[in-house]
This record gives C-alpha cells, sequence and structure tokens, in this order.
C-alpha cells in the first residue's frame, strides 16, 4: 500500500522549548485520520512540517515518497491544506482568490470551485474582508477542493462553524472522496 504521508522521528524547536518531539506517523493512500490532541500539543506544528510550511529541526517528511522541501513541485500540487485560520489575501475578491488558484495549481478545476460557491450563495464579486468567518472558511475548502488533491490536511476547519455549517462541511469532504 502506497503511502500518502510518512513523519519519521519528525520534531520541530524554537530555541530551547520543543513545539513537537519525536513524532512518527504513517498515513495510507486512501484513508481518513483525525489527528486529537490538547491545545499547544503540536497538531498544526505538525500540519505545517507536513505541508511544507515549515522546516524540521530533525526528523523526516515524506508526501508520497517525497520530501516537499526538495520537491515541492511534485509534491505541493497533490496537497490540499486548509489552515485553521483559513488566511485569504482579504482584499481580493473571490473571483481574484480563483483566478490565483487557476494559475498557481496544475491540477485545477475551476467547475469544484464555482459549484460549491454558487451552492452556498457566495458571491464572486464580493471582498474576502467582507465575507463572515464561516463564508471565508468555505472559500478556504473551495479552494482546497479545487485543486483536486490526492492528499488534504486540515487543521481544526469546524472551529468557527455552527452546528448546520459543520454538517454541511463534512458532508461535501466526505462526498469529495
Amino acid at each position: 500500500m502506497s503511502m500518502a504521508l510518512e513523519l519519521k522521528n519528525l520534531s520541530k524547536r524554537y530555541g530551547r522549548k520543543w513545539a513537537l518531539r519525536d513524532c512518527t506517523v504513517t498515513l495510507p493512500a486512501g484513508r481518513v485520520v483525525e489527528l486529537v490532541g490538547s491545545n499547544g500539543a503540536g497538531k498544526t506544528i505538525l500540519l505545517q512540517l507536513a505541508v511544507g510550511l515549515l522546516k524540521p529541526s530533525s526528523g523526516q517528511v515524506r508526501v508520497f515518497g517525497c520530501d516537499p522541501h526538495t520537491y515541492a513541485r511534485e509534491t505541493l500540487p497533490r496537497v490540499g491544506f486548509l489552515a485553521q485560520d483559513h488566511p485569504l489575501y482579504k482584499h481580493f475578491t473571490v473571483a481574484d482568490l480563483l483566478t490565483m488558484g487557476r494559475k498557481l495549481n496544475p491540477r485545477w478545476d475551476q467547475r469544484i470551485a464555482e459549484e460549491r460557491l454558487a451552492m452556498l450563495d457566495i458571491p464572486l464579486q464580493r471582498r474576502a474582508d467582507i465575507l463572515s468567518g464561516v463564508q471565508q472558511a468555505q472559500v478556504a475548502l473551495a479552494l482546497a477542493l479545487a485543486k483536486r488533491p490526492d492528499l488534504m490536511l486540515l487543521d481544526e476547519p469546524l472551529a468557527s462553524m455552527d452546528p448546520l455549517a459543520r454538517r454541511n462541511f463534512l458532508r461535501v469532504l466526505i462526498d469529495s472522496n
């Protein structure tokens, strides 16, 4: 079975403080898993290391067998990442964000993003900073899904959502597989 994600003895240190220490995780392709831990346990750091946003202090990261730092061009198009704070360029319109996604991602599917946003009544001409927190999360999810990733990593994607929005969000994730 091929591995989507392999983390071996992964550690991240800031000065004298360890944010993550000796973490080993193996995630086979085609699986859905949830990473659970208390606040400050290092979950966000682990995900940022996995997608190559941070460089480990020690240990190895492999995404589909490749180091995301060394082989970013090969690995990053295959990974969708939804950060906890769903960072969007606040002065971009939703349409601008979709254009950026299309230009930066070789596997981009504009139809996926547009249909998802239309279903949620999120106007393409609205600026990201005008959207509610839930709408921003939904735009970030649409951007991640439109990449057509082989691996989707989500950092507390439901934190800003009410129960109905959570159910809808999870349904979309399950249906996209």
